[in-house]
């Protein structure tokens, strides 16, 4: 689908409210054109024909025009913002849904600031672009049409030398169509540049002022900043040098029509009523056209944002499934999975064959690189696998439907996201009708609540961009009351609780075993002190499964677990053979 007909599919949205939009400013030209016709009968039937008996007739003409025209000037802008604003409002919706629904593979691939600068910018200049530029320019075109007509009545001598003139001036306004399009373009991409730049600039002040690298990081804002200035000179040095060649052949045809009117004028050919609004057509319409090409410069450069915005849009999306999951999950099965990172260039998972008893406690554990943390993602649906498939009551994972499938499983990973909000929103993510009680639970469970309730707003308390002022083990714990309160059929936890001391780590384990008891819990963990009691305990080695059994019956094979345990004795305080 082209460009212009995605323009046209989002002018559909707004159709009744650009019609308005265009029905009140073509009146708004009507009435303006009415008080320069108005203007000449003041001046050739009232002041030179002496008429005295048609002053007051026209004089109450003249004011209600200038009246109903600056009405409809005030009313069709405000149709205007008003189907910007709808267009925005539909257009950030359909994005969000979009990037919700991309590859996390493609996702990782982008810088954030990025998909920041679709919202910031790419957003507003295709909202006005479909709901401003467009009725603008048929507004602009209307213009032209009737003003021409109005001139070819008025003088046909005098409309041929403007028109002749008018074709000029838009010939040497295409020979510079193609150089702007690429100036703008440039100006868009380095304006791009430079404020993600700014957002990751922000995002790691903390890094730049430990490794003190201001003057580096000052050193790179000007230098985009420097590129991005050079590009937008560039334009202006663009369209001056467009300005002074096609401007004097405007003003051209404005100083032919005061020469060749005032003659006609003088031969008696022409009244001097006509003459006066031949010459203000004459000054309006070269206004118009200039105005009309301008906008369509402006439309085609602003292309390049619909373009951004649709290759998120119309992008890569992950696919969803349509099967529904209604009822509980009663097996779970990994059933030769294979799987790997593009950018890695190698596989992670070789067909790995793993029964996730439901209900219970299941581990997985293994040296860095051995697959466990990828499994979590395919279980969380991050990705699905490049070979064999997970298994949901006998269903493929990927066949069954996304919202379905999270409303069952949740996950929380090793560096948990929290927004710049207070804790309880953290929480909540969202959930609606919990209870104070049902909060303070789940937050006492994961020991967390002690620590909120001395904080001067307690729940009410911010945390900070991405939770900054919390610590690593406060983060992964608010993370893990969330996950607490959603009650998920399946429970991934990977590295969940790696940043807390081996005490707190314990009791948290505790309360996760009696909480969860009779629902399935998978656990990814370094410390295998905290997975001793898992019901069963699955070891990856380069990408396979390697052992299998509950703790007793791996220690007893003396195989890869036993050296795992071996190795990690001085963390593992309380693990024994």
């Amino acid at each position: 689908m082209s460009n212009y007909r995605w323009v046209l599919g989002w002018l559909g949205q707004v159709k009744g409210w650009v019609a308005l939009a265009v029905l009140l400013m073509t009146a708004e030209i009507l009435s303006n054109t009415a008080t320069i016709w108005l203007n000449q009968q003041m001046i050739d039937d009232v002041l030179v024909a002496g008429h005295r008996d048609r002053f007051w007739p026209v004089l109450i003409q003249l004011a209600a025009a200038y009246a109903l025209y600056s009405i409809l000037f005030t009313l069709g802008p405000h149709m205007i913002h008003i189907s910007v604003a709808k267009l925005r409002t539909l257009q950030s919706r359909q994005l969000m849904r979009s990037m919700f629904r991309i590859p996390v593979a493609e996702l990782q691939k982008e810088r954030t600031g990025h998909y920041v600068y679709h919202f910031t910018n790419d957003l507003a200049q295709s909202a006005d672009l479909i709901g401003n530029d467009i009725p603008r320019m048929t507004q602009q075109f209307a213009g032209a049409v009737f003003l021409i007509a109005i001139m070819g009545t008025a003088s046909p001598s005098l409309l041929v030398m403007v028109a002749a003139i008018s074709v000029l001036y838009i010939l040497i306004g295409r020979k510079f169509s193609a150089p702007r399009k690429a100036a703008g373009s440039e100006v868009s991409k380095n304006r791009s540049q430079l404020i993600v730049h700014l957002e990751e600039g922000v995002s790691s002040t903390r890094e730049v002022l430990a490794f003190r690298r201001q003057a580096w990081e000052e050193r790179r804002y000007r230098e985009l900043f420097r590129i991005y200035y050079d590009s937008v000179m560039d334009e202006a040095k663009l369209f001056n040098r467009q300005l002074a060649i096609s401007d004097p052949f405007k003003w051209l045809a404005v100083i032919l029509v005061l020469f060749y009117g005032g003659w006609l004028v003088l031969e008696n050919r022409l009244s001097l009523g006509l003459f006066v609004v031949s010459f203000q057509f004459t000054s309006r319409l070269m206004d118009t056209l200039s105005a009309l090409f301008n906008g369509w410069m402006q439309l085609a450069g602003r292309m390049a944002a619909v373009d951004r915005i649709r290759s998120v849009m119309d992008g890569s999306q992950t696919a969803d499934g349509s099967t529904r999951l209604t009822g509980p999950i009663r097996e779970l099965q990994l059933i030769d999975v294979s799987f790997g990172y593009a950018e890695e260039g190698c596989r992670v998972l070789s067909d790995v064959s793993i029964a996730l008893p439901v209900g219970r406690k299941i581990a997985l554990v293994g040296a860095s690189g051995g697959g466990k943390s990828t499994i979590a993602s395919l279980l969380a649906r991050f990705f699905d696998p490049d070979g064999g498939m997970i298994a949901v009551n006998g269903t493929p994972l990927a066949a069954i439907n996304r919202e379905d499938w999270a409303g069952k499983a949740t996950a929380v990973f090793q560096e948990p996201y929290l927004f710049p909000d207070t804790i309880r929103m953290n929480l909540l993510f969202g959930l609606e009708d919990v209870s104070d009680e049902k909060l303070r639970d789940a937050c006492s469970a994961m020991r967390i609540h002690d620590f909120i309730a001395v904080q001067p707003a307690g729940y009410e308390t911010l945390v900070g961009e991405r939770g900054i002022t919390l610590s690593g083990g406060q983060r992964q714990r608010l993370a893990l009351a969330r996950a607490l309160l959603r009650d998920p059929e399946l429970l991934i936890l990977d590295e969940a609780t790696s940043s807390l001391d081996m005490e707190t780590e314990r009791e948290i384990q505790r309360a996760l075993d009696e909480r969860r008891s009779g629902k399935t819990t998978v656990i990814i963990a370094h410390r295998l002190s905290t997975i001793r009691n898992a019901d069963v305990i699955y070891v990856l080695d380069g990408g396979i499964v390697a052992e299998q059994g509950t703790h007793e019956e791996l220690m007893q094979l003396n195989g890869r677990y036993c050296g795992l345990v071996a190795k990690m004795s001085t963390e593992a305080a309380g693990i024994g053979a």
